[in-house]
């Protein structure tokens, strides 16, 4: 999209910082949004971006009680065997939805299991933070994203009533660059890399003027560019962050030089 990697400041423990340049100003320009949508993104909205399988369970029903358990098991995604996570509700208080406190129990309980660590399971629970008095809770939910599809069943007791709520697959946008015959890409990244690596693919067809009935497209890398930047555009809607007018390459730079 054409915004420079900011990264984080490097600050000294006695204050001050190491970096290079000041950096504050970066933050009032898009690319800052930008930044802040990606440190911010829902596990759904990560999965799409980077191409990853998603799964989710949710917590719906009454409160649970003191003592009642939520387990999630886990199977696919490279796990050599099912493995299954499990948390216990505490004490009911007013002020706190204890559905939540469950849900981010089994987030935490993810990020510290090593099989599933190994594996390249994440789990998040971004919602129904804080307590009901201040804050609207919506449905306690934990997303799972992992890198290959996967299958998830859950169960509780007492007053628990766990639901999948996405299965552990693939989840649209989807391209085969090569037809039918290349593998199906899943996620805006993926895609875009793999047109990104078919530019230097089409300098193999740059020396063929004709091979019997075939004839080489002569603007091959001009086409092959012209998608690459549809697909960006794409991207660019879905995080609803505009690109950089001043990317190289930009079609908003190139005024009337053409790509077709």
């Amino acid at each position: 999209m054409g915004y420079p990697a900011i990264g984080l400041l490097r600050v000294s423990p006695v204050g001050g910082t190491l970096a290079s340049a000041a950096a504050g100003w970066r933050f009032f320009e898009a690319f800052g949004f930008l930044e802040y949508k990606m440190n911010n993104l829902n596990p759904d909205e990560e999965a799409r971006l980077i191409g990853a399988a998603m799964g989710g369970v949710a917590l719906t029903g009454p409160q649970p009680d003191l003592g009642d358990v939520l387990s999630v098991t886990f199977a696919g995604g490279g796990l050599v065997s099912p493995v299954t996570v499990s948390t216990t509700a505490p004490a009911p208080n007013p002020n706190v939805d204890n559905r939540v406190t469950l849900i981010n129990g089994i987030a935490g309980q993810v990020s510290i299991n090593e099989t599933l660590q190994n594996a390249s399971f994440f789990a998040a629970a971004p919602y129904g933070t804080g307590p009901v008095s201040q804050n609207a809770v919506a449905i306690a939910e934990v997303g799972i994203t992992c890198p290959t599809p996967f299958t998830l069943s859950c169960s509780g007791t007492g007053a628990t009533a766990p639901q999948v709520t996405a299965t552990g697959g693939f989840l649209s946008p989807s391209a085969q660059l090569a037809g039918t015959r290349g593998p199906t890409l899943w996620g805006y990244l993926p895609i875009l890399d793999g047109l990104e690596s078919a530019y230097a693919g089409a300098s193999s067809n740059l020396d063929t003027a004709k091979a019997d009935v075939w004839s080489a497209r002569l603007n091959e890398l001009g086409q092959r560019t012209s998608l690459y930047e549809v697909w960006v555009d794409k991207m660019s809607d879905f995080l609803q962050v505009p690109r950089n007018s001043r990317r190289i390459g930009n079609p908003a730079r190139r005024g009337a030089m053409s790509y077709a």
